[in-house]
């Protein structure tokens, strides 16, 4: 799903849950069905090497792996959408006390089912990793294969580059440039 859709299918949640969590939970509820998507933006920026921050450019790049799920060696894992961070996010509520905790991971439980059921209907759901574990199992199999489970990354970061340029391409050019 997209931001947009994110955000006002969280919001609308989110507000008739207001009566019931109150409003500063629902706040958190809503803020939580949208913020949990930071993850996708941090894969962008590891997988450019930290030298692009650009949301923009990030939003393409997902996109454009989006339309590689139906190779066999695409695989994705976003952090804040795994079994691990959510038995964290509980553990940690529970820990403190805290019904805001708890409503945030209400609402990235409401977040992710909304992911699934999007990826079920692009007939994509197993194309991304619900585990840290499965991860890890899912991509070395997929490398057993031969599969460059790196390749559509690969791919997706040129076609979004402002510049066509690799990675150390773009730090030797920057180097140049201030070297002059």
């Amino acid at each position: 799903m997209n931001v947009r859709e994110h955000v006002l299918l969280g919001g609308g949640v989110a507000a008739a849950l207001a009566p019931v969590l109150g409003v500063q939970e629902s706040a958190v509820f809503w803020a939580s069905t949208v913020l949990i998507d930071v993850d996708h933006h941090w894969d962008y920026v590891y997988r450019n090497g930290f030298t692009d921050w650009s949301l923009r450019r990030a939003l393409a790049f997902h996109r454009f792996l989006f339309g590689t799920r139906e190779r066999p060696e695409f695989l994705a894992l976003n952090l804040f959408h795994t079994v691990e961070w959510l038995v964290f996010a509980i553990a940690a509520g529970a820990w403190l006390g805290s019904s805001a905790v708890l409503a945030a991971v209400l609402g990235m439980l409401f977040h992710l089912a909304l992911d699934l059921v999007w990826l079920g209907w692009h007939r994509a759901t197993f194309k991304r990793a619900l585990s840290i574990v499965e991860y890890v199992i899912r991509r070395r199999r997929l490398r057993a294969r031969g599969l460059d489970v790196d390749a559509p990354y690969r791919e997706a970061l040129a076609a979004c580059d402002p510049a066509p340029r690799g990675r150390l391409q773009r730090g030797a050019a920057a180097a140049e440039d201030g070297a002059t």
